[in-house]
């Protein structure tokens, strides 16, 4: 079993996730972006439960700006990739000024970095890093092998599209490969938690999604 909560907020209407073990009530926090007050309230109308960790799938500003808020409330550590910080995440506070936005608070170093192959336990929900680099240079997604199986995949695919590779540090062939070999070999039936727009399946994907 598992509790998902989506907020989506903020300028680009970003997808922050709150995931909870039922059991144990043991939460993740994955990608707070702008807005991350609404995160906070929604968090204390579920009963203010234990906050294991932030965790980010990369480091773009709409991603990350809400961390200082979430830990301040939380308590919680802060866990991304290694490249995502300092390719991005540590200057994510100065971004929002390309939209025309007064700069945010910034980011601290992360409590831990996170990498392929990495796994953590939230309850009785098992959480495994997974590489899906190409949106963002060092990206990567959170696998919870529930039935069905969920995967937080951040900007790397979308319901009917992927990641975009015309900004700075992308690369569409990186990503399509990650996309192959991360994504399109799980189960049809695990649904995709992107970072914007509405859920979707590895399934309906690879049957419909002209980037892949």
């Amino acid at each position: 079993m598992i509790h998902i909560e989506t907020l989506t907020l903020g300028p680009l209407q970003t997808n922050t996730y709150l995931v909870m073990c039922p059991r144990t009530r043991q939460t993740v926090v994955i990608d707070p972006g702008m807005e991350a007050e609404r995160v906070v309230e929604r968090w204390q109308a579920l009963g203010a439960p234990p906050v294991v960790a932030i965790l980010a799938t990369h480091g773009h500003f709409d991603h990350v700006v809400g961390i200082p808020t979430l830990k301040r409330a939380t308590g919680a550590p802060v866990w991304m990739s290694q490249g995502e910080w300092e390719l991005w995440a540590q200057y994510a506070h100065e971004h929002p000024v390309y939209l025309g936005l007064p700069p945010m608070e910034p980011l601290q170093p992360p409590d831990r970095f996170l990498k392929e192959g990495d796994a953590f336990e939230v309850g009785d929900l098992r959480f495994e890093v997974l590489a899906l680099k190409g949106h963002a240079p060092d990206h990567i997604g959170f696998l919870v092998r529930t039935e069905p199986p969920y995967l937080f995949c951040g900007d790397a695919i979308f319901a009917g599209s992927v990641g975009r590779t015309d900004i700075p540090y992308a690369d569409f062939e990186t990503l399509r490969h990650h996309l192959h070999t991360r994504v399109l070999t799980l189960p049809d039936e695990t649904r995709l938690m992107p970072g914007h727009g509405p859920a979707t399946t590895v399934a309906s994907e690879r049957q419909t999604n002209p980037f892949l």
